[in-house]
């Protein structure tokens, strides 16, 4: 349905998936997809896909844009950690601890931050976009969509699933858009968390709105993992913020 492009910025050009709505009336602004820790695979892809049939240009961008070959079969890595065979899941584990260090760095959290304000001022100003922009994240790019939001106050609305918001009251004050966020009961260090993530959005003074899933984990959203998702959570939340996205996006 969509398309590859590059976006260029002064650090490089950012590869992004980009799906559009295919009916020209049906149009309601753009949302930004931010992938997790496996990147901008097929079910990244097929999200944006999801979004663009609900009449929103969706632009999903590689955070590891530029970094060579050892991003790009996060597909299969994906596939032998969720195998049923426990020896395949056992030799993929240093392949995953390779895969997340670099993205614990302050260079790598920097530059994702400007690929995505240079993938923000790229679809604000698309003028089917009207300047009507929103971002969705999962886990690594729920972290990234809070993040955004601190930075970009021209953000209608963000919706961030399992986002940790590991940020001062001091930073989240500049926050200017409502949140949105799912989190999952047996993601049990980031539920535990939930409460003080709430207290500091309050005390920020952000239009914060947490969502609990009671039997559900890490990346219950993502049905290409069939450990961790769950169906009827995934539902409700995609439901939940198609409401979201309606409602801050008129």
């Amino acid at each position: 349905m969509g398309e590859m492009i590059g976006i260029h910025q002064q650090a490089g050009t950012v590869r992004a998936y980009m799906a559009a709505p295919q009916k020209r009336e049906h149009f309601s602004g753009a949302v930004i997809i931010v992938h997790e820790l496996w990147g901008l695979g097929e079910h990244i892809r097929t999200v944006a896909d999801r979004f663009a049939n609900q009449g929103y240009f969706a632009l999903a961008p590689d955070l590891y844009s530029g970094k060579g070959d050892e991003h790009s079969p996060s597909d299969q890595l994906q596939r032998d950690l969720f195998s049923s065979d426990s020896r395949i899941r056992y030799e993929a584990q240093p392949k995953l601890r390779a895969l997340i260090a670099p993205t614990q760095t302050p260079q790598f959290t920097s530059l994702a931050i400007s690929r995505l304000e240079s993938c923000f001022e790229y679809i604000y100003n698309q003028p089917l976009v009207h300047q009507k922009v929103s971002v969705v994240g999962y886990g690594l790019g729920g972290n990234y969509a809070i993040s955004l939001a601190i930075r970009e106050p021209r953000l209608r609305c963000a919706v961030a699933y399992y986002g940790q918001a590991k940020y001062p009251s001091a930073e989240l004050q500049h926050i200017k858009c409502p949140i949105l966020g799912f989190y999952g009961s047996r993601d049990k260090s980031l539920a535990l968390q939930l409460n003080h993530i709430s207290e500091n959005m309050q005390k920020a003074g952000v239009d914060f709105h947490p969502v609990l899933y009671e039997n559900a984990g890490h990346a219950f959203f993502n049905d290409t993992n069939p450990y961790s998702y769950n169906e009827d959570a995934a539902s409700d939340s995609w439901t939940r913020t198609q409401n979201f996205l309606q409602e801050h996006m008129a």
